[in-house]
C-alpha cells in the first residue's frame, strides 16, 4: 500500500511551492478574475438600466415624476411639482452628480417594482409606501432617498412663484428664514 503524500499528488504543488508561488499565483489570479467580473457586472447593470430615447438622453423615471407629485400635488391655487418641472430638476441633478444619479436609480427601480409601478398604485398604496419609506432604517437607500429628494423638491417648488399663491408674500420664504414681514 502506496501513502501518497502532497507532493506526489499530481493536481497540488510541491509543499514549498504550496507555500509560496502557488499560493501568491492563486491569490493573483483570484483577484484577477474578481476584477474582471465586478467590471463586466458594472458594464452589464449601466446597460441594464439606461433607457434612452429617440435624442440619445436618458429617460427619467416615471416613479420619480410620481414620488414627486405625490409630495406636493396639485391644490386649489397652486400647481402640482410637476407642472413647475421639479422632477425634471432633480433628475438633471442626478444626471451631473454620480452617487444621486445611482441613489435616484436604484430608489425608482425598487418603487416600481410594486404593482404595475409606483405610478399606477392607488393613493392610499403609494402614501404607505412613502410613510415607510420615511421611517426606514437610515442605512437604507429609501430613507436617503425619500429625505434627498424630498429635501430637493420643496427648495425647487417654493423658489418658483407660481407656488405662492394663496400666501402671504410675494418671495421665496428662504434665505430670510420663516420670518414674515
Amino acid at each position: 500500500m502506496t501513502v501518497r503524500t502532497f507532493s506526489t499528488w499530481p493536481f497540488l504543488p510541491s509543499l514549498p511551492q504550496l507555500r509560496r508561488r502557488w499560493f501568491v499565483g492563486a491569490l493573483l489570479a483570484g483577484g484577477l478574475l474578481g476584477w474582471a467580473a465586478r467590471a463586466d457586472a458594472k458594464v452589464a447593470v449601466h446597460r441594464a438600466r439606461v433607457k434612452v430615447n429617440g435624442a440619445g438622453r436618458v429617460l427619467m423615471p416615471l416613479a420619480l415624476k410620481a414620488f414627486v407629485d405625490h409630495l406636493i400635488p396639485a391644490d386649489e391655487l397652486t400647481p402640482a411639482a410637476s407642472a413647475l418641472k421639479v422632477p425634471e430638476v432633480i433628475w438633471q441633478q442626478a444626471q451631473a452628480d454620480a452617487e444621486l444619479g445611482r441613489l435616484v436609480e436604484v430608489v425608482c427601480r425598487w418603487m416600481d417594482q410594486y404593482g404595475e409601478g409606483f405610478a399606477a398604485l392607488l393613493p392610499q398604496e403609494r402614501e404607505a409606501l412613502v410613510t415607510w419609506m420615511s421611517k426606514a432604517p437610515w442605512e437604507s437607500p429609501q430613507r436617503r432617498f425619500f429625505h434627498l429628494v424630498r429635501d430637493r423638491a420643496f427648495t425647487l417648488y417654493y423658489t418658483q412663484p407660481a407656488s405662492w399663491k394663496g400666501l402671504p408674500m410675494q418671495r421665496p420664504p428662504q434665505p430670510l428664514g420663516h420670518v414674515l414681514d
